[in-house]
């Protein structure tokens, strides 16, 4: 699912392989959230918690468009609050495998 759509650099950031821009918002933020948790669980990383300015960042979204699309997130539970930021919970990882796959252009 991530291949093809983000890479991992030898500092283990993520850069998207697309246009992040030509993806959906929430398409761009879960893919994100995805390879963080692939960087966590591969122990690249000492936490996989994303912020909005960090998607902004990376994902080239407007900050009102991450700001909802988060805030929708969110109460779905698809991502939950931690720190200072929002992570996605090991148990909803399938479910956002399948909406994304269930997306495809």
């Amino acid at each position: 699912m991530l291949k093809g759509k983000v890479v991992f650099t030898k500092e283990n950031e993520v850069l998207f392989a697309v246009d992040p821009t030509k993806l959906k918002g929430r398409d761009a933020i879960l893919l994100y959230a995805l390879a963080k948790k692939v960087l966590m669980a591969n122990k690249k990383i000492d936490d996989e918690i994303i912020t909005n300015a960090e998607i902004i960042d990376k994902a080239k979204l407007t900050k009102s468009n991450v700001g909802v699309t988060i805030m929708r997130l969110k109460d779905k539970k698809i991502l939950m609050p931690s720190g200072s930021g929002y992570e996605l919970p090991t148990f909803k990882v399938a479910e956002v495998l399948n909406s994304l796959k269930n997306n495809k252009d």
